[in-house]
């Protein structure tokens, strides 16, 4: 169904995930070293993470690696493998990036991972769609429903396991009762992973919705109640009448000439000319949160806080609502309401 993709071969990171399921969701094994993925590790981890939240001003990171700091070095080591997966989906973030902080949380037990690894390769960690700004922003509540996935399959018998994972009611009954906070993407992700074949590769509901109304399979009214059950159903049965007619034997969503009809763009006018933007809808999957920014900046702010408030500017000069990142945002000036520049202020920024 959605395994070819019109720009890029993802099978190596659809290999690696159906790995990954088998061998460490179903299984109690581990991607990089043995046995890992067993409930008593899992546990260790929940207690290190989720018991122990940092709710500073650091980067994601930063705060991970001082959490699992002194967890055993078993913990650690299943952290790692964790943060691989969930990040193996997003496309939004470099292969090289992804190795390293998999690398970095990995040697906090004292132990090594060769960036050469077959897991860490550039062609499996490219990723399969993008996760969206949202994703990263919270990627410490995706974190914390992966651990919670963990603990709930680790809990159950390994024939328990194998039937969520390997059937689409099993799964959708499973995954529904399994905590999480807000409504997190990652469900979305390893819902992709484990059924290829019958799910769309999308992070979120909103492209979902957005698909099925440009295409005439339901209004964005109806969908917005619609289950992720109802949303793959409503996208097989487009995929299959689609396919009768496309010209390709590759049908992919995100395929510019598709893209074209349900992503939908805008032209409007700045104070240097009439620019076309696409403009994505609010994603409730992605919990993104909307701000508003001044100019108002402390003094000397490294030059990507710089350009970040300029565009923060930019994007409300030319009637956005704009979104950036909760780290960023008192370094960035998001305290008070954007003061719309002159026409002379706008065009030197």
């Amino acid at each position: 169904m959605a395994r070819q993709v019109h720009d890029k071969d993802i099978s190596a990171t659809l290999d690696a995930a159906s790995e990954w399921i088998n061998r460490c969701l179903i299984g109690d094994g581990s991607i990089f070293a043995e046995d890992l993925w067993k409930l008593s590790v899992a546990r260790e981890v929940q207690q290190a993470f989720d018991d122990h939240p940092d709710l500073g001003d650091d980067d994601f990171m930063t705060k991970l690696r001082g959490q699992m700091k002194s967890a055993p070095p078993s913990a650690q080591r299943l952290m790692a493998e964790m943060l691989w997966a969930l990040l193996l989906f997003p496309s939004n973030m470099k292969a090289r990036t992804k190795r390293q902080q998999v690398r970095d949380v990995w040697s906090l037990s004292r132990e090594q991972l060769a960036e050469t690894n077959t897991y860490l390769t550039d062609e499996v960690l490219a990723g399969i769609g993008s996760g969206g700004p949202g994703f990263n922003n919270y990627r410490p509540d995706e974190m914390s429903f992966l651990i919670a996935i963990a603990v709930d399959l680790k809990g159950r018998n390994k024939e328990d396991r194998r039937q969520i994972l390997t059937g689409y009611d099993a799964f959708m009954a499973w995954i529904a009762t399994v905590p999480q906070k807000g409504n997190r993407q990652f469900r979305h992700m390893l819902r992709y992973f484990a059924f290829p074949d019958r799910v769309e590769r999308m992070s979120s509901n909103n492209d979902r919705r957005k698909i099925l109304e440009a295409f005439g399979e339901g209004s964005a009214r109806e969908a917005v109640n619609w289950s992720d059950r109802e949303l793959d159903d409503r996208l097989m049965t487009l995929r299959t009448k689609l396919l009768t007619t496309h010209p390709s034997p590759i049908l992919d969503f995100y395929d510019p000439l598709l893209k074209r009809r349900w992503a939908g763009e805008r032209v409007v006018e700045t104070p240097t000319g009439a620019l076309s933007v696409t403009v994505p809808k609010e994603d409730d999957d992605a919990e993104t949160t909307v701000v508003v920014a001044d100019q108002t900046m402390a003094a000397e702010p490294r030059q990507s806080i710089q350009m970040q408030a300029k565009l923060a500017v930019i994007g409300a000069t030319i009637g956005f609502r704009v979104w950036i990142p909760k780290p960023d945002r008192t370094r960035a000036g998001s305290r008070g309401a954007v003061r719309r520049p002159s026409r002379k202020e706008a065009t030197k920024l």
